[in-house]
């Protein structure tokens, strides 16, 4: 190879490098931030306290069909739809963000803000500082995919945010600082910055063969290298 050949490889290998090497940073920084912190310690578990079991009632259930049967608007489900929980020490059937209760197949309203401090109180071992309503979220809100309305309860340990939906009364998720770096830190690796979901797109493809193209032609110039620096090549 002549060295305006030589020259012209050189240079492409740089700004390859500069353009690639600063995602594949990010890379390596996000992926050494997934492999220190447990998940556990992302999920907030650490902020829960261990919930008991569900409770059996004395009482004779109604069966999922049962109740679906006494709600003709509910028709187009089927029992493998239903979850069971339960609430204030009851069993319910939950459909989505629906509550059915287990014991009668009756409808049961949304739950109060008054509820929904309980749930929480039971749910962790923080401290309480505030709670909203929250009807609508962003696509790149830490409570995305979930369901809506919701209460936002704060923890001051943390600044935690634990949600309850407001339908089925359920502990949907919880939020810490740690989950909000790692939430950046995933969006940062997998360049989906919006939704935070989708790592099978152009761009990250486009990044890696980038990648892939830095990584021959840095092979290429090392080989060129050594061959001109041989006895052979002189």
């Amino acid at each position: 190879m002549n060295l305006s050949n030589k020259n012209i490889l050189r240079q492409m290998h740089r700004w390859l490098g500069v353009v690639a090497g600063i995602q594949l940073l990010l890379w390596t920084v996000s992926g050494l931030y997934f492999t220190l912190l447990p998940i556990e310690e992302i999920h907030g578990d650490h902020l829960r306290k261990a919930q008991p079991a569900i409770p059996v009632s004395k009482h004779q259930w109604m069966s999922p069909d049962q109740a679906l049967k006494l709600h003709p608007d509910l028709q187009d489900k089927t029992s493998r739809e239903i979850r069971l929980s339960h609430s204030n020490g009851n069993p319910i059937y939950l459909i989505g963000s629906l509550r059915l209760d287990a014991l009668t197949g009756e409808k049961l309203n949304a739950i109060s803000e008054q509820r929904a401090l309980e749930i929480v109180r039971a749910g962790t071992t923080g401290t309480i500082a505030d709670i909203k309503l929250i009807q609508t979220v962003a696509p790149d809100s830490e409570y995305r995919g979930r369901e809506l309305p919701a209460w936002q309860v704060r923890i001051e340990e943390e600044d935690a945010h634990f949600y309850v939906g407001a339908g089925s009364g359920n502990l949907q998720a919880v939020r810490t600082n740690a989950w909000r770096w790692f939430d950046l830190l995933w969006a940062l690796h997998i360049m989906d910055y919006e939704n935070r979901d989708n790592f099978n797109h152009l761009l990250v493809q486009a990044l890696a063969v980038l990648s892939v193209i830095t990584v021959l032609s840095g092979l290429a110039l090392f080989t060129v290298t050594l061959r001109s620096r041989s006895p052979s090549a002189t």
